[in-house]
Order: C-alpha cells, then sequence, then structure tokens
C-alpha cells in the first residue's frame, strides 16, 4: 500500500510538470528497498513520459534535444564509473547538494543563457545524474527552466525517455538491473497508472507565470532529499 501511494504521488506530480517523480516517491521507496533506485525508478519514469511525448508531441524542442544527445555518452559513461567505484552515500549527498545549490541560485537571480553548448553540457549532466542517482530531471530543469509548461514538458519527456532506455544497458550490464528490479518495477505500475489519471486535472492549473519558480523548487527539493537520504 505504501508503495502504490508513493507511486501515485510521484507520478502526479511528473504527470503534471514533467519531472519528480524519484524527488517524490524516491525517499520513501529507498526506505523500503534500497533496489528501487535507479532501475525501477528510471524505467517507470517511461510510463509518465509517454504521455507527454505523445499528447504533446508538437511543443517539443528538436534541436535542443539533438544538442542534449551529444553529451550524454559522456554523462552516462561518468556516472556509470562514478556508480562502480564511489562509495553511495558520498555519491548521494554530492549529487543532491549540487542540485540543490543549482535550483537555489537559479530561483535567487542567476541566469543561464541556453546555447547549443548548455544544451550539450545539460545533457551530460542529466545522464551522470539518471544513472548515478535516479535524477535526471534537475540538470535538465536548471537548463531549460524558460520552457512552457507543455514544452518543457514534451521535450524533458523524450530527452530522458530516451535516455533511460540508452542506460538500462550498461545498468543490467554491470549488475545494477535484474530480476529483482523488475519485480520491483511491476510493484509501481498501478500507482503510476492512477497518478496520471490525477495529473490529468492538475497539468490546467499549471500554465501560470509561478510555473518557472515551481519547477526549480521541485529541483531543489530533489537534490535536498537525495542528499539527506544519504546522510
Amino acid at each position: 500500500m505504501l508503495v502504490l501511494l508513493l507511486a501515485a504521488a510521484g507520478a502526479t506530480v511528473q504527470g503534471s510538470i514533467g519531472i519528480g517523480y524519484a524527488l517524490v516517491a524516491g525517499p520513501g521507496l529507498a526506505a523500503i528497498d534500497t533496489a528501487f533506485i535507479p532501475g525501477p525508478l528510471l524505467l517507470i519514469g517511461l510510463i509518465v513520459g509517454t504521455r507527454h511525448i505523445f499528447a504533446e508531441f508538437d511543443d517539443i524542442d528538436r534541436p535542443a534535444v539533438g544538442r542534449c544527445f551529444l553529451g550524454m555518452p559522456v554523462g552516462l559513461i561518468a556516472g556509470l564509473a562514478v556508480l562502480n567505484a564511489m562509495d553511495d552515500r558520498l555519491l548521494g549527498i554530492a549529487v543532491g547538494t549540487a542540485t540543490a545549490l543549482a535550483a537555489v541560485a537559479m530561483l535567487f537571480g542567476l541566469s543561464i543563457q541556453r546555447t547549443p553548448v548548455v544544451e550539450v553540457v545539460a545533457g551530460a549532466a542529466t545522464g551522470f545524474c539518471a544513472v548515478s542517482a535516479a535524477l535526471p530531471g534537475p540538470p535538465f530543469v536548471a537548463a531549460f527552466s524558460d520552457l512552457r509548461p507543455a514544452a518543457m514538458r514534451s521535450t524533458a519527456s523524450l530527452f530522458i525517455s530516451s535516455l533511460i532506455v540508452i542506460s538500462l544497458i550498461p545498468l543490467a550490464l554491470t549488475g545494477n538491473f535484474g530480476s529483482h528490479e523488475i519485480r520491483l518495477l511491476g510493484l509501481l505500475v498501478p500507482g503510476t497508472l492512477g497518478g496520471l489519471v490525477l495529473a490529468r486535472y492538475v497539468r490546467p492549473m499549471l500554465e501560470r507565470p509561478w510555473f518557472r519558480p515551481l519547477i526549480l523548487v521541485v529541483a531543489g527539493l530533489g537534490g535536498v532529499a537525495l542528499a539527506l537520504r544519504n546522510l
């Protein structure tokens, strides 16, 4: 029941703003079974992401996604190397703290001018955080916070969903995704579907000027949650 509720809450948030599943559900799921991270949490994001890709396909910033793909391999390789070489707790604290500080800085006025180079770096950072901490959303939001709600949801979902499919292969090869993780994934599906239904009623309320601060707050809280989870 707890897994069901956590999954529903995570899917409602990500189904509404485009990121946030791991932020809302991750800490509780990790307390139940640490194997929920990163594989099952990443893969369940495909369900939510697929909705955004198909429903808001025309809003996708395709050139930006293409440039993100240029940086993705570097982030994946670095993330896997760190995942297998660094203590899990220290890694979580480092990634979480960096994410939270970046979000707070942007909330208080730091402006990142989105350029092709920034988009390539964002692709690398998103890949790194995906495989090392199951938290791909915050670095993407930091670079693309200027996008409208529909564009944010669809653009983030296309890139992150593609990233998830690619990253699961090396995760499986390095022993970080197997039969146990697949069983945990099955536990997440019912709650996730329920959360997507709830998100349908939340999305219309997000076409407001406070959408950018909202997603930055979600990104920052995700970093704080990740750091605290590993203290």
